[in-house]
């Protein structure tokens, strides 16, 4: 077992009643001594504290003690505004940046449409102009911005510190990603974080569900469209894998034969990918509609299938552009095809957020900053 240094021991305090606080925004000191095993000193000064760096304010409300008795209790209030992140999903053209909220709500939406991609000298003053507009409104919704998620449609190697983007013809190639990040981080002195497009947005998959009263320890969002991708989450944590490469479905195979070449995609993307589908098939026929569902249904199964029947995992979310050409069809297909190969019927669920890249970005910038917050 661990041996908890006294900072190590005040560190986690603040995070636990910090937690509580996320559950329940209005409380008294006494209330949330009592939800936890810490002393009414301990809960106090950790009260006082996060008053003083504005995570609580005192509502100039009091409520009694137990059946009536003892002295009224001071109610505060937590500001879910107080500090901030800003998200940004790159994918393709479209850009977005949210600012977000400790309870992972946009504050504020900017969509850029910008052919300039993440790793392009270029990018900076798109980025600086991004940062320039949530600064004015992070300030006039009362918080203080803690950092920068950026979300991109790229495979990072965090070992080798690399990011792979597809560029022109269909082409891959390897960028350094460090020098990007420290450019970034000071020109506008805040801490930026690089995250797979898939890998983000399954944390705000995560959050919805908890945010719906649906608990789950596991969860694998597949996306289709551009590319093909999937975010883990075993026992409540981001899966990356050793090369932070798990999910990248693109090169998944389910035929013996296939030779990749310098110049194509991997098998999967090139069944599955948004424009092979829209140069094979003439979606104004209703037949050929639903000869689209079906290719994609059986396609998109066969993934699940091998993906459940390694992770045991029984919680899917499904999105991209491919599945948004006929979302419910294919959610019923895929999981009458699912059962078909394997008997089970794992719950599987289309998303419906616009930009959970963005927010998902924003949401583990805001983990890995918070912690110094609660921890100074």
């Amino acid at each position: 077992m661990k041996s908890f240094l006294p900072n190590d021991i005040k560190d986690e305090n603040r995070k636990i009643v910090f937690d509580i606080l996320m559950q329940h925004p209005e409380l008294a000191k006494v209330e949330i001594t009592e939800k936890t095993a810490m002393s009414f000193v301990t809960v106090s000064k950790i009260v006082n504290y996060f008053e003083q760096i504005g995570l609580l304010t005192a509502t100039g409300e009091s409520r009694e003690g137990a059946g009536g008795l003892g002295r009224k209790r001071t109610v505060y209030r937590f500001n879910e505004n107080s500090y901030v992140t800003i998200g940004i999903q790159t994918i393709g053209k479209q850009m977005t940046a949210l600012l977000v909220n400790l309870y992972g709500k946009i504050i504020d939406s900017y969509p850029v449409e910008t052919p300039i991609p993440f790793y392009s000298e270029q990018f900076a003053a798109v980025f600086d102009e991004i940062i320039a507009r949530m600064r004015k409104k992070a300030e006039e919704a009362g918080g203080v911005i803690l950092g920068v998620g950026i979300g991109v449609d790229g495979a990072i190697n965090r070992r080798k510190k690399t990011i792979r983007i597809h560029t022109t013809d269909r082409l891959e190639e390897d960028y350094l990603y460090e020098p990007i990040i420290e450019n970034l981080t000071s020109r506008v002195q805040l801490p930026v974080l690089l995250e797979n497009d898939v890998n983000a947005s399954i944390l705000a998959e995560f959050r919805n569900l908890e945010n719906d009263d649906e608990i789950v320890n596991d969860l694998i969002h597949v996306s289709v469209g551009d590319g093909v991708g999937a975010g883990i989450i075993l026992n409540k944590e981001l899966h990356r894998g050793f090369n932070a490469s798990a999910g990248e479905l693109e090169y998944m195979c389910f035929d013996p034969d296939y030779r990749k070449t310098p110049s194509s995609v991997g098998w999967l993307e090139s069944k599955l990918g948004i424009e092979t589908l829209l140069s094979s098939y003439d979606l104004t026929s209703e037949t050929a509609r639903e000869a689209c569902a079906d290719y994609v249904s059986r396609h998109l199964a066969l993934v699940i299938t091998n993906m459940i029947s390694i992770l045991d995992i029984n919680r899917i979310v499904i999105s991209g552009k491919t599945v948004a050409l006929f979302p419910e069809n294919i959610l019923k297909r895929t999981s009458e095809y699912v059962t078909q190969y394997t008997e089970w019927e794992p719950k599987i669920s289309v998303s419906d957020s616009a930009h959970s890249t963005a927010i998902g970005a924003a949401i583990l910038i805001l983990q890995q900053e918070m912690i110094h917050v609660l921890a100074d």
